[in-house]
């Protein structure tokens, strides 16, 4: 399904490459999706494992865009240059902008863990993207917004898509 045909006052679980997309004016679908969250139109949430993925990939991307990393491994290469991390300060503002919009954000549990580990085996996704499902099965939580194909074959989940940038 496509991002747009998101429901008014729809719970959504928001996967990183969403909102990592929208940050980096990739698709405007995401953006409009985030804007969207911001006047509680929809009602956005984000599991910690996609806070922390966020954090990350936006370090990275801020990294490469000033070439102080060009390795094909770019978390090693900084966690081998730590005064390169102390640095880094433009993710940190994309980053509180993003929570800003106020999503709620939702902890992983252990119960969430033991039931990531269930949907691994029924569904051979790797350990955030079946974390994710597991804490929307805990919530409740029936869709899922993602650019992530892999989300397709989880049962039970209405995983909505961008159409606007080419998907995973």
């Amino acid at each position: 399904m496509k991002l747009q045909q998101i429901e008014n006052g729809e719970d959504v679980l928001i996967d990183t490459n969403v909102l990592v997309y929208a940050n980096q004016q990739k698709s405007e679908q995401c953006r409009q999706l985030l804007r969207r969250c911001a006047t509680r139109e929809v009602k956005g949430i984000l599991p910690m494992p996609v806070v922390a993925e966020l954090v990350h990939t936006l370090m990275i991307i801020e990294a490469r865009e000033n070439n102080w990393i060009e390795r094909a491994n770019p978390s090693r290469a900084l966690a081998e240059h730590p005064e390169t991390v102390s640095r880094l300060n433009r993710y940190q503002t994309q980053v509180r902008e993003c929570l800003g919009i106020g999503f709620r954000i939702e902890p992983a549990t252990q119960i969430d863990i033991i039931e990531a580990m269930a949907i691994q085996r029924e569904l051979g996704l790797l350990t955030n993207d079946a974390l994710i499902l597991a804490i929307a099965r805990r919530l409740n939580c029936k869709s899922v917004a993602t650019a992530d194909r892999a989300f397709e074959k989880a049962q039970g989940f209405l995983v909505y898509a961008p159409t606007d940038v080419s998907i995973s």
